[in-house]
């Protein structure tokens, strides 16, 4: 069954802004996980954010976090895990009486309605990391959405090589520190991606002068929703869907 399919889409939020589930809806499912994503859809959100990982048998793999220990009831790393390893692990031991595998990316975008935004952040241990990127983009070739995708990564060597394989795939540079606003004219991103505390009216106004898109992290407050809606920003990732501003 796809995503967002069933009855419990209650509603479809959503304007010009993309309203992106954070990790799929971590608050309300737990996260990078089928449930997650299916949370995030049901609740009516538009796009969700995935977090990507290399296993140590090349497969990318749906999970915020190299060590197991946080989120699963597994150990060690998820670089030094094959697949195969990882299927073993439940990804909801954090949950009461859940449980989930670590999803591929692939088993996630196969069960994701085709008109879905996919924002694909790409995690890496090492600095110059081209494999990762490299197949992500096959995945991202072989569902052919290239149109509803942004991958998007606090590595800018990661930006660059997806930008030198496919520049018609949009980028999104993260960023939690405003010093990082140097490294745009080397990552060459479609967009920014600033955590919401650094995300200043100078910020904004930077962006917008050199034509990049503002996809802002994590706000949750209707509040702080209202005042990066009234800015006129992308797209704003959530966990709390409940909290966007009705008339939305």
């Amino acid at each position: 069954m796809v995503f967002g399919s069933g009855k419990n889409n209650k509603r479809k939020i959503g304007n010009d802004l993309s309203w992106y589930g954070h990790r799929g809806l971590l608050h309300h499912a737990p996260e990078n996980t089928l449930l997650g994503f299916r949370a995030a859809l049901d609740a009516g959100l538009s796009s969700v954010e995935i977090d990507v990982l290399r296993t140590k048998d090349g497969k990318i793999v749906c999970t915020h976090n190299f060590d197991l220990e946080r989120e699963t009831d597994g150990s060690g790393y998820i670089n030094y895990k094959t697949l195969s390893e990882l299927e073993r692990i439940n990804a909801a031991a954090t949950w009461p009486n859940a449980e989930a595998k670590i999803p591929t990316l692939e088993s996630v975008l196969v069960q994701l309605p085709k008109e879905c935004g996919v924002n694909i952040e790409i995690k890496t241990r090492r600095l110059m990391d081209w494999s990762t990127p490299i197949e992500v983009l096959k995945i991202i070739k072989k569902f052919k959405i290239q149109n509803n995708v942004i991958i998007s990564s606090f590595n800018p060597i990661v930006l660059r090589t997806v930008k030198f394989i496919d520049s018609s795939v949009e980028t999104g540079l993260l960023f939690k520190e405003t010093r990082a606003v140097g490294l745009i004219s080397f990552a060459r991103p479609n967009y920014v991606h600033p955590r919401s505390d650094i995300t200043t009216d100078d910020l904004i106004k930077y962006a917008k002068r050199y034509k990049l898109g503002i996809n802002v992290w994590t706000v949750n407050s209707r509040s702080g929703m209202k005042f990066f809606m009234e800015k006129e920003v992308s797209g704003i990732i959530t966990d709390y869907p409940e909290t966007i501003p009705s008339g939305t």
